[in-house]
């Protein structure tokens, strides 16, 4: 998902957008055939490997491929993962000590924090105000917390205003940070700040959301989720369970955004092949509110799609039709919450059966960027692009990730605990 206005969303990511079927692997793709170190920041960077370096290697593994399956919603072996995605579900799959617990409640209740230790700053720039962004900067918080390289942890946030986004990067160059992590939802609006950070000797790592092509020299690296293959994906699960000659209705958050840009073509591509026929579209800025009002506009239009896409949680679209006992269309997302997971089951129970694919919903995109920021700055070698592959999944097989002690708003699946889900979501 991405980045949006504020209320409850997704992901995105910051907010506001996004495989094929078995060989789900983070691959690391150098574009340019290059790969980056990055240059120090504000404070002076380690010039080779740190004593305290996390590696896939040196952790315990069970836990590590525990992580990794509760990450993707299925197994990956770590040796199919891009060496920068093994060490960040390496470092993830560490439980945290009652010292960094503690430093969790206090660095996610400020602007800023100190750990006591270490000598870098980390910045984790939000481009959205929502639930899917309190969760990705929590997400980003534990994985920082998790180096001792990492002195200072600095928030920015932004309620899904270009300006304000831009007026943010900056104050973090004033600044003088080492690294700053950010989902890139506003795409290549944004490349001239990043090229000036990055030019001020900041390395600079965008996660989740491509960034343009044009814009990819403005960053030491990315880290970006593979929507295309997702939705590829997606649409071949929706054409084999529902036939040819369909049709379907298609949503995102805001008009332009670089996350449906990166995946509707694709989705598109297949289902026209078929012989699906799109009956409307609509934008919801990936808020609950948003969602409804568009489920409701499709409901009062007279029209029956056989699938809704869209790049956020679905519930808000399927109520209407169980409130009034109807099947829902089929539906298809990069992100759905927990709430999503309970109504199918609520569903279910009143003889119901929704039909939905999802993929783990990319909220813990920015733990990616923590580590390869990190690595650059020790002096090794990160790929200029990492994409990170996510399988899509039926609904009814991650049913029993849900529990009682999750909160209704985080996406599936989050790899804090129930506890730090709520400090996330409470904090301002």
């Amino acid at each position: 998902m991405r980045t949006a206005s504020p209320g409850p969303r997704r992901p995105f990511k910051n907010r506001s957008v996004l495989h094929l079927l078995s060989a789900f692997v983070l691959t690391g793709l150098l574009a340019a055939c290059s790969t980056t170190t990055g240059s120090s920041g504000g404070s002076q960077a380690t010039a080779s490997a740190s004593a305290d370096d996390i590696t896939a290697q040196n952790v315990d593994q069970k836990a590590l491929a525990a992580t990794i399956k509760k990450t993707f919603l299925t197994d990956i072996p770590v040796d199919k993962l891009d060496p920068v995605a093994a060490d960040a579900m390496a470092a993830a799959s560490k439980p945290m000590t009652s010292e960094q617990n503690q430093l969790f409640k206090t660095c996610l209740q400020q602007s800023s924090c100190d750990t006591g230790h270490g000598s870098l700053t980390v910045a984790i720039a939000l481009e959205s105000s929502n639930a899917w962004d309190s969760i990705f900067r929590g997400e980003a918080t534990a994985q920082a917390l998790a180096y001792p390289q990492v002195k200072k942890i600095v928030y920015s946030n932004a309620n899904g205003d270009v300006a304000a986004v831009l007026a943010n990067l900056r104050s973090l160059i004033a600044q003088k940070v080492d690294i700053i992590v950010t989902d890139p939802v506003f795409g290549g609006a944004i490349a001239s700040a990043l090229q000036q950070a990055k030019q001020a000797g900041i390395t600079v790592v965008t996660v989740n959301t491509p960034l343009p092509e044009s814009s990819a020299s403005s960053v030491a690296a990315q880290v970006p989720l593979a929507l295309c293959d997702l939705y590829t994906e997606g649409a071949q699960a929706l054409v084999k369970e529902l036939g040819n000659n369909k049709s379907y209705a298609l949503y995102t958050g805001i008009p332009g955004n670089s996350n449906a840009a990166a995946w509707q073509p694709c989705l598109k591509k297949v289902l026209d092949g078929a012989g699906w026929t799109q009956v409307t579209e609509g934008f919801t800025q990936w808020t609950a509110q948003g969602a409804a009002q568009a489920a409701n506009a499709l409901l009062a239009s007279g029209k029956e799609p056989a699938a809704i896409i869209y790049d956020y949680t679905t519930e808000d679209f399927a109520k209407p039709y169980i409130d009034e006992k109807k099947t829902p269309p089929a539906f298809l997302s990069d992100v759905m919450n927990y709430s999503w997971l309970s109504l199918v089951q609520q569903a279910k129970q009143a003889g119901i059966n929704p039909t939905s694919w999802l993929a783990s919903g990319h909220v813990w995109f920015g733990r990616f960027g923590v580590t390869a920021g990190i690595k650059i700055k020790e002096g090794r070698q990160v790929p200029a692009q990492v994409t990170v592959h996510v399988p899509v999944v039926s609904s009814d097989s991650v049913l029993a990730t849900n529990g009682p002690d999750v909160p209704s708003s985080v996406p599936v699946s989050s790899l804090l605990t129930p506890e730090q889900m709520k400090l996330a979501l409470a904090a301002p």
